[in-house]
């Protein structure tokens, strides 16, 4: 670009810039009055200590599909008949689990109000192989539940309340999954609220998770009421804003309950807790450890009062927002409308689209149509070694070379997720085999047809900008996660005539996927499986946790910008 065209591209960059950092200002989300319930609280956390103690020692192996999951389901039956609530005939469904079919249960309970919305509260019973008794996860969610279940039962909500124990969290949400897909009331449903867990020891801070399993994210009303009743507990609150926010939603992917309800456009929260002990946390979690004698009441009141409370500021708003509102919390009570947050994910895009219009006119005589199809040839020669190796790792399912599961790999510490590094090194050097031989194909299919840098870049650049547009319908946060630096850099980067502008330009394309790394390093860091993340990411893509849509998108801008770096160290 000549230095006229860099000044006008950094001046729509500088402009980009300033409307999102304004955005809190200009594109407010809407805010409503949400009063937090003032109304006595009657969760006695003894009381719910007891039940937890009871059906964890009862039953201290739900594993999905077991006997013990069954006799479990009965306890929680039994105590919500005894409450007065009307129970739905078994709700089952089918689920692949190490490769054999399961079926789970869950248990629904229903109390009609003076209100014909619905208000779920959400548990899960079920447990990990690894675990006996299972008291924090989720022993303490189910004997938290069952308290509420007797307190509502006594002083009723206005509204209609749901009572649901789920199976198969531990694997995918695959109770809620298909509770919130097929039950028939769920239009009905005005908030669900997911628990899970009670952390062991005293309690350092509730959690409120809001991300979608796949897509969706906690609507901004429900955010605060839940915010507001939680910080009245005087413990610290943490929820995802800003960043974390943001990457979160580029994700995708749910670890609690809520998850699939807001998948399926049903507004809903999860609660859960932080212990003052991490690290003891940490070991309890999915491990025999995990008993009653962890748990302490203390904790489990503050808990339950802080869902109670949650549950009864719902139920006395005048009226109960309806929909997905989809806005953006940027900070404390700092909200940004869902309209606006598209239009910046757009807007972001706006100087690599002008750097582009730039290429095509500086570049219009060079670019030819051998030279188009020079690197359009080169490109799919690039793309379809991604694609082998998506199709390797289906084929490695099919023969069960890896483990199958309905959705997710399976719980952390389960044996099955011990890395069979071999088995990936034999797909990955199989891909990489014949991407050597497709770039050798292709280097003789396009021999003595003319190339230059900027005609060249011209071009990836111009299926860049189909990829992002793909990227764009496909999910707004991820396209903007992932791709807008690249596009930034790659536009800007040129052959340079000097050593150092070569170098810099070389470090520059990869550092430009700095996003990828970070997204990579903290999916890897947070659960503590660390390098252990891309065995993961394989099982992702066999069972279908990772979508095959945004594999292949970022396959295809890898490759653009492998391409970018090859024309970069050439010669020529």
């Amino acid at each position: 670009m000549s230095s006229k065209q860099t000044k006008i591209v950094l001046g729509i960059t500088a402009f980009v810039m300033l409307c999102w950092v304004s955005a809190p200002i200009w594109g407010s989300g809407s805010s409503i009055a949400l009063p937090v319930s003032r109304t006595p609280l009657g969760f006695d956390g003894e009381q719910a200590f007891q039940m937890v103690k009871e059906f964890v020692t009862r039953n201290p192996q739900r594993v999905l599909g077991s006997i013990e999951a069954r006799q479990a389901t009965g306890y929680i039956r039994d105590f919500l008949k005894r409450e007065g609530y009307q129970i739905d005939s078994p709700s089952y469904f089918n689920s692949i689990i190490a490769g054999r079919r399961q079926a789970g249960s869950n248990i629904v309970a229903f109390k009609a109000g003076a209100l014909p919305e619905i208000l779920a509260v959400v548990a899960h019973y079920d447990t990990t192989r690894t675990v006996v008794q299972g008291a924090m996860d989720d022993g303490s969610g189910v004997g938290v539940v069952l308290e509420l279940a007797r307190i509502f039962a006594a002083t009723p909500l206005r509204h209609s309340l749901l009572i649901i124990a789920t199976d198969g969290e531990e694997w995918g949400m695959l109770g809620a999954a298909d509770f919130s897909a097929n039950y028939p009331g769920r239009r009905d449903l005005a908030a669900v609220l997911s628990l899970d867990f009670v952390s062991v020891g005293d309690l350092a801070e509730l959690q409120l998770d809001t991300d979608g399993q796949k897509d969706g994210f906690t609507p901004g009303w429900l955010r605060r009421i839940a915010l507001k009743a939680a910080e009245v507990q005087g413990l610290s609150v943490v929820t995802p804003s800003g960043l974390m926010e943001y990457t979160q939603r580029a994700i995708a992917l749910s670890l609690t309950d809520q998850g699939p309800f807001l998948h399926a456009g049903i507004p809903a929260i999860n609660l859960g807790s932080g212990s003052v002990d991490k690290p003891r946390e940490r070991d309890i979690y999915h491990s025999q450890n995990d008993t009653i004698e962890n748990l302490k009441p203390a904790s489990i009141a503050s808990y339950g009062q802080t869902a109670e409370r949650i549950l009864r500021s719902i139920d006395e708003l005048s009226t109960v927002p309806s929909g997905m509102d989809n806005t953006f919390r940027w900070r404390d009570d700092s909200y940004v409308a869902g309209w606006v947050m598209a239009l910046l994910q757009y807007l972001a895009f706006l100087p690599f689209v002008v750097m582009l219009g730039f290429g095509w006119m500086q570049q219009r005589e060079s670019l030819i149509v051998g030279g188009i199809l020079r690197e359009v040839t080169f490109f799919l020669a690039w793309l379809v070694p991604f694609g082998l190796a998506f199709s390797l790792v289906l084929f490695c399912r099919l023969m069960r070379f890896l483990p199958q599961n309905s959705l997710y790999p399976g719980p952390l510490k389960d044996p099955m997720l011990i890395p069979s590094w071999g088995l990936v090194a034999g797909i990955f050097a199989a891909a990489i085999s014949a991407g050597i031989g497709l770039h050798f194909l292709a280097r003789f299919l396009t021999r003595g047809l003319p190339r230059s840098f900027g005609a060249s870049k011209v071009v990836l650049m111009t299926l860049l900008l189909f990829v992002i547009l793909l990227a764009l319908k496909y999910s707004p946060y991820w396209a903007s996660t992932f791709l807008t630096l690249p596009a930034l850099v790659w536009g800007f980067i040129g052959q340079g005539r000097s050593g150092v502008a070569r170098v810099a330009g070389v470090l520059a394309i990869p550092v430009a996927g700095i996003a990828v790394f970070a997204a990579l390093s903290l999916s890897g860091r947070d659960p503590g499986v660390g390098a252990d993340v891309i065995w993961y990411a394989v099982l992702g893509l066999s069972n279908g946790m990772l979508r095959w849509q945004g594999y292949l998108l970022a396959a295809a801008a890898s490759v653009i910008g492998l391409r970018i770096l090859s024309l970069q160290l050439s010669r020529r």
